[in-house]
């Protein structure tokens, strides 16, 4: 549920420029996901939106502005032939932190859905977590992660070479995403929350947790797993994919930085 919540936060967060529209489909979508994967009841939704209602507003109000700072703060590096390592290694620990932090304003509705939740709401939670483990093949796994990461690339500079995305295809075969592990640590944190449904305390503890420091309740092999995979990336965008970006796309960059942490204060101020 963390996951369907800040996910739709952040992409709505990045993909309206009206702030207005931001704020009202956000709760919509948040529920809509989260229906999905408990076939909540119509007082359920009707809770979970308001609860999300009254998170948001908050998060917006507090959390944007500080990441809008973090954004226009990177503006200076954009026009250098060559990034600092440390510079932007710190950067990117302050946006990782900004994720953290966010998840944490929704933890006590998070445990108010979860404390309502009967048995048949949590045993289809567990069909589709585990038939989404299962339709994740290996081949299919490696072609949604390339995607993402070209994705991710794009958002930021606008359309990338085939020389890039060659690149990009080189780092992933030699440092590949930990899928396996991801898979595992589903399954993993799906039997804590199993586990931890079988008593009310135990059921907030772990909940909570997730929300405030994910990290704590994850298959400690795929934290392991996965913080090496991020450093290496960081490493390749740094000192090999940063040579290649055109003055044209580092200029998309600056356009981009500036305008998306503009809508971020937008709708940070919306009333």
């Amino acid at each position: 549920m963390k996951y369907l919540i800040l996910l739709s936060f952040l992409i709505l967060s990045s993909a309206c420029s009206r702030s207005g529209v931001m704020v009202r489909m956000f709760d919509d979508l948040a529920v809509s996901k989260a229906d999905d994967y408990f076939e909540l009841t119509s007082k359920q939704r009707e809770e979970l939106k308001k609860d999300l209602q009254k998170d948001v507003d908050v998060a917006r109000k507090e959390l944007l502005p500080q990441i809008a700072k973090s954004l226009r703060s990177m503006e200076p590096h954009i026009n250098k032939d060559k990034l600092d390592s440390e510079t932007i290694t710190t950067q990117m620990m302050e946006f990782q932190n900004y994720f953290k932090k966010l998840s944490g304003y929704f933890g006590e509705t998070a445990v108010k859905t979860s404390l309502s939740l009967e048995p048949s709401q949590v045993f289809h939670f567990a069909k589709e977590v585990r038939e989404d483990i299962e339709d994740d093949s290996e081949s299919d796994a490696k072609e949604k992660v390339e995607k993402r990461y070209k994705k991710s690339v794009e958002f930021w500079i606008g359309g990338i070479s085939s020389a890039q995305k060659e690149k990009i295809q080189k780092f992933l075969k030699e440092n590949p995403f930990p899928s396996k592990l991801q898979n595992e640590n589903k399954e993993y944190v799906l039997n804590q929350f199993l586990e931890a449904k079988k008593n009310p305390e135990a059921l907030k503890k772990f909940v909570k947790d997730f929300f405030n420091d994910y990290e704590s309740v994850r298959l400690p092999a795929y934290t392991e797993a996965l913080n090496n995979h991020k450093k290496a990336f960081q490493k390749f965008l740094i000192e090999e994919f940063w040579s290649t970006v055109s003055k044209n796309q580092k200029e998309t960059l600056k356009e981009n930085i500036t305008s998306r942490a503009e809508d971020l204060e937008k709708i940070a101020q919306y009333n």
